[in-house]
């Protein structure tokens, strides 16, 4: 027996958009972040979405800690891969031991633009120097970033980056730009990928913590 259902043109958008592959299989961008890591490697998904990546990496023999911050999502993704997901948001994730690797496919951009330096220097405190951080954007050339249109989702895309603020942002961060490149389809439209190396020096965290902490004090002093 065969349904047909009539649906809106909002609705068919978003159909479209839940059948389309996601932008980091349209960039390929699962390959160069695998070739940094070795077999068996820990590595954290933050902002897992229903679960298809963290998936992908179990079936091929990595251990994966996910997190994101939508309850319905974390479920979602529990229950396709069989393991805990964490409900949290990037500045809530907490781990004993470094991971070897971060996948954060599509959910930075959920963060307005000033969030984004903080989340990406909390990451790197959980990353192994040396270690890989894959993450991606919406497309946008105007300074300062064109608004994206509105969306109903639970987390909807806030911020859009191209090339020159992708490198601006990452400039006083612990992590070099290993490669960068761009991807684009008829349902998502361009999106930037880049892929980021932990910076070896512990000593970076510490300074960019030390200019934050300074500039907070400066506000303080400033509201009173």
């Amino acid at each position: 027996m065969s349904l047909s259902l009539s649906l809106s043109p909002a609705q068919g958008t978003q159909g479209a958009a839940l059948q389309a592959p996601r932008p980091a299989l349209i960039g390929q961008a699962h390959s160069p972040f695998l070739a940094r890591l070795q077999p068996g490697a820990h590595l954290l998904e933050a902002g897992c979405g229903a679960g298809e990546d963290l998936h992908h990496f179990r079936t091929l023999g990595f251990m994966v800690t996910a997190f994101d911050a939508s309850l319905s999502q974390a479920s979602a993704a529990s229950r396709l891969c069989g393991q805990p997901v964490r409900v949290c948001r990037f500045e809530q994730m907490h781990n004993v031991l470094p991971y070897d690797g971060i996948w954060a496919s599509g959910s930075l951009p959920c963060l307005t633009e000033d969030a984004l330096a903080p989340a990406l220097m909390h990451l790197a405190g959980l990353l192994k120097p040396q270690g890989p951080l894959y993450c991606s954007f919406p497309y946008g050339e105007s300074e300062p970033a064109s608004p994206l249109p509105p969306s109903q989702d639970e987390y909807p895309l806030l911020t859009r980056l191209d090339e020159a603020r992708l490198t601006q942002l990452i400039a006083p961060l612990p992590f070099e730009l290993h490669q960068s490149w761009c991807s684009q389809d008829a349902v998502h439209g361009r999106w930037l990928h880049a892929l980021l190396i932990r910076d070896p020096n512990p000593a970076t965290i510490n300074q960019y913590r030390g200019r934050r902490s300074r500039q907070g004090a400066r506000r303080d002093s400033a509201s009173r």
